[in-house]
């Protein structure tokens, strides 16, 4: 017969490559998600030990054209996820997805808050910028506002002042009361002519964390507690800057928002 080599053996061989090409990436698409420490869903946070108030969908920008949209869906585009809005989408007898979901964030919120009674202070932080922390709060505010409730948001994000582009973002503001340049009266803004209300930023202060330490925050919080139903604080994140842990002496609840990845 034919002489055959003894080794390698051409059968072995494919065996063990076909073998190592199915456990390879098995093996590193395991070890990617094992060592994954993002919030991938809901279930990420309800093993936790505070309780879990809702979640709220990805909402598309709508400026966002169509090539960098199928770019982004593929994964060769980033999200955008600090894009300003200055319009809340909660409305009246809107019955799509985002409005359904804060409703039952609105309805889960109710029940825990209902305990502390009437001018209850929530306050609103996030770990990092660009959490949504912003748009929550506007929006459930005025889904409650919706509910004919007296709702005010005030916006103690010195630095950034993002609800404070909800109504124009004023020159005078809650940084020139905290200043005793103003009285509270004069700075509470209507939102689009609704019932919900909102307190802006004015002017940028050098000092903002300072200023905080001013008797006349919790004189105005305790104003606007006989006043208002519910008030929404709507805080810088607390990995930044040390702002939240003196606002937090003021507040009633924490709803701490955290961005799904």
């Amino acid at each position: 017969g034919r002489n055959k080599p003894v080794s390698p053996i051409r059968r072995n061989v494919f065996l063990i490559a076909f073998g190592l090409g199915l456990a390879l990436p098995f093996g590193l698409i395991y070890a990617g998600q094992a060592l994954n420490t993002r919030v991938r869903g809901r279930k990420d946070l309800e093993k936790l030990t505070i309780p879990f108030v809702g979640e709220i969908p990805y909402m598309e920008d709508n400026n966002e054209n169509r090539l960098s949209r199928r770019l982004r869906r593929i994964g060769l585009r980033k999200r955008q996820y600090n894009v300003v809005r200055r319009k809340t989408v909660v409305e009246p007898q809107n019955g799509n997805i985002i409005n359904e979901a804060y409703r039952v964030l609105r309805a889960n919120f109710e029940f825990t808050a209902k305990k502390y009674g009437a001018g209850v202070v929530t306050m609103i932080v996030s770990a990092n910028p660009g959490s949504g922390k912003t748009f929550i709060t506007m929006n459930l505010a005025m889904s409650l506002a919706i509910k004919q409730k007296r709702v005010i948001v005030l916006d103690l994000d010195l630095r950034k002042s993002a609800s404070s582009k909800y109504v124009g973002n004023p020159h005078i503001g809650f940084s020139n009361y905290l200043n005793g340049q103003c009285e509270l009266d004069e700075i509470i803004c209507h939102y689009d002519n609704t019932s919900l209300d909102v307190i802006p930023v004015g002017t940028t202060p050098p000092n903002p964390t300072e200023l905080l330490y001013e008797d006349r925050l919790g004189e105005a919080i305790a104003q606007l507690k006989q006043r208002y139903d519910y008030i929404f604080l709507d805080c810088p994140p607390v990995e930044i800057v040390a702002d939240s842990s003196i606002i937090q002496t003021h507040a009633d609840l924490t709803l701490f928002v955290v961005r799904a990845h």
